[in-house]
């Protein structure tokens, strides 16, 4: 009971913060976003190298698009490496889960090959996704061998519904896939038809828009739908009032803030429990809202050129390691000297 009082509470406080601020108050995306943060209970750069590298390729991903965004100055060395590790190593199977991890190292500027490799595998192979993951690693400026973008924008094109919108299956769009593959379209409306089919996407993203601000997918409003559609709006750098979303970004972001917990966390359906995917998009949705507002480039783009990645040779706990074992070498230096000393003196000192 509590928790279903809580969440409509959280809305209603996003909503007041989301009125112009004073130069004393923190911007409400921020507020999120850094509650996240907290919740993960550690330092980011520890947060980077324990959770997320112990995780790559089962899903840290979408926190790391967002801290590449956020943090580029943060040691990516140990997460990199792990992800580069599980897809040479074959253990990311699906070629949708393979491109969305190269998709990040590309982010980073790192193993260009490898990234390649995995677009050229995987662009078509599953159905719309491995289209919308592919042309991502188009945009970023990998060359698939089969397929230039405007190739998987045409077969996006074709795989769109009747009502504007795109699915995994059946013939009505889905909200979920539909800000997906916008996502993915966003560099492209120079295209032919990208431009009619993104204003066509908006109107039936808006026309789902509920009164909350949220979104529903397969019948149920969720934090990922709501989460989906900030990250394709800020993609696009679109006014979602001129999109035709009521309330524009307050009552998108109102949606959201509806999943947020006490702890930081954000729950999949209202008053539920924290939920880690559900965490993860808000987390990525909350910094692309911010990314825009800054007019950074997208979170699915690189702001580094492939190959520009240097890992640190320290591998993000080295010098850790070196201050665990100097620290005691150095005050065994310093107290045997002055205990042999002493010892010295007391023995000259004794009576013969």
């Amino acid at each position: 009971m509590t928790k279903r009082f809580f969440a409509p509470l959280l809305a209603l406080l996003l909503l007041l913060l989301c009125l112009p601020v004073t130069a004393n108050d923190e911007e409400p995306t921020t507020i999120y976003v850094e509650a996240i943060e907290r919740y993960k209970g550690a330092a980011l750069q520890e947060w980077l190298d324990c959770e997320l590298t112990d995780n790559a390729g089962k899903g840290a991903e979408w926190y790391a698009y967002a801290l590449i965004k956020r943090y580029p100055t943060l040691d990516y060395t140990r997460y990199e490496a792990a992800l580069r590790e599980k897809l040479a190593t074959g253990s990311v199977s699906s070629p949708v889960s393979r491109m969305n991890c190269a998709l990040v190292l590309a982010c980073l500027g790192s193993s260009p090959e490898l990234v390649r490799e995995t677009l050229d595998g995987g662009i078509g192979q599953l159905g719309i996704m491995s289209w919308i993951y592919g042309l991502h690693l188009l945009n970023a400026g990998y060359e698939a061998t089969e397929y230039k973008a405007s190739d998987a924008v045409g077969q996006l094109l074709s795989l769109k519904k009747d009502d504007g919108g795109w699915a995994v299956s059946g013939q009505y769009g889905d909200v979920d896939v539909t800000a997906m593959a916008l996502q993915a379209l966003a560099p492209n409306r120079d295209l032919p038809g990208v431009s009619d089919a993104v204003a066509n996407a908006l109107t039936f993203l808006a026309s789902r828009q509920l009164e909350s601000g949220g979104f529903k997918s397969y019948g149920v409003e969720n934090a990922e739908s709501s989460a989906q559609v900030l990250i394709a709006l800020s993609c696009l750098g679109a006014d979602a009032t001129d999109a035709g979303f009521a309330g524009g970004y307050e009552r998108l972001l109102a949606g959201l803030a509806q999943f947020a917990t006490e702890s930081g966390g954000f729950s999949h359906e209202i008053g539920g429990e924290v939920n880690e995917l559900a965490t993860a998009q808000a987390f990525l949705a909350l910094s692309s809202v911010l990314a825009a507002r800054a007019k950074q480039s997208s979170v699915y783009l690189p702001d580094v050129p492939p190959g520009s990645f240097i890992p640190t040779v320290s591998g993000g706990r080295f010098p850790f390691l070196v201050l665990y074992i100097a620290i005691p070498i150095l005050a065994a230096a310093t107290v045997v000297p002055f205990i042999l000393k002493r010892k010295r003196e007391r023995t000259a000192e004794a009576p013969k």
